[in-house]
């Protein structure tokens, strides 16, 4: 369990720029079809589809974040805490995307795209759930959400951050050895690792990766898109 919880505190920073991907996508591809409408470019049901393909995505990030912070910290964050403003809306409008395999971006006014509701999806003790999406086209929306969250991220980071395992020198040699012993690597890179395995072990000592800081540098980087986003709207 500790090695696992090291390599999920050393990809947070990695799933961050995944959910970072796929709102730059959102905004991308909701400016192509601004642009098609402004033009009278039509049909743009190909776009169309993939704006519900990368919001689905996007949604899958935010589970995949609050998995991999409450593994890394063993600690869990709710969907309120997470997003005060959007976190029911998140549970179920991502399970309805995922499970259900709905298209939720179902309605356009102008040169927008919104979700119109209500919906409805079946929850796990099989009962019909009702529930009503945000009034904001999809791109305003999940600027709001992914600045909501990357706030909570922050700061949940800031309270628990410490409780996230790194890697030390012992786990750094224990790595070498697992990849000798590996059979994905070629003969002669395993060849060259052992006969350089002293000075490699040597490089490790007094070595400290500063994971918190990497995962705020990586919701900088995100905070950046989201601002950016915000301006080409």
């Amino acid at each position: 369990m500790h090695n696992f919880r090291i390599a999920v505190g050393n990809s947070l920073k990695d799933k961050l720029c995944e959910h970072g991907f796929f709102l730059q996508q959102i905004t991308d591809i909701s400016k192509l079809i601004e642009r098609k409408h402004l033009l009278q470019d039509y049909p743009i049901n190909t776009e169309l589809d993939k704006l519900n393909f990368f919001f689905s995505a996007y949604l899958n990030t935010i589970q995949s974040l609050k998995d991999g912070f409450k593994t890394a910290t063993g600690k869990n964050i709710s969907w309120n805490k997470l997003s005060p403003t959007y976190g029911d809306f998140i549970f179920y409008c991502r399970n309805a995307a995922t499970h259900d395999g709905c298209h939720l971006i179902n309605s356009g006014k102008e040169t927008k795209h919104y979700i119109v509701g209500p919906l409805r999806r079946i929850d796990g003790h099989n009962r019909v759930v009702e529930f009503k999406p945000p009034k904001q086209d999809i791109l305003t929306l999940c600027c709001n959400i992914t600045e909501e969250v990357l706030v909570s991220l922050y700061d949940f980071l800031n309270e628990e951050g410490q409780k996230i395992p790194f890697s030390k020198e012992a786990d750094l040699n224990k790595s070498i050895e697992e990849s000798i012993d590996s059979d994905l690597i070629p003969q002669e890179i395993k060849n060259l690792i052992k006969a350089n395995q002293n000075e490699i072990a040597a490089s490790f000592k007094g070595l400290e990766i500063n994971v918190i800081q990497q995962t705020l540098n990586a919701i900088a980087s995100v905070e950046v898109i989201v601002a950016n986003a915000r301006i080409q709207h």
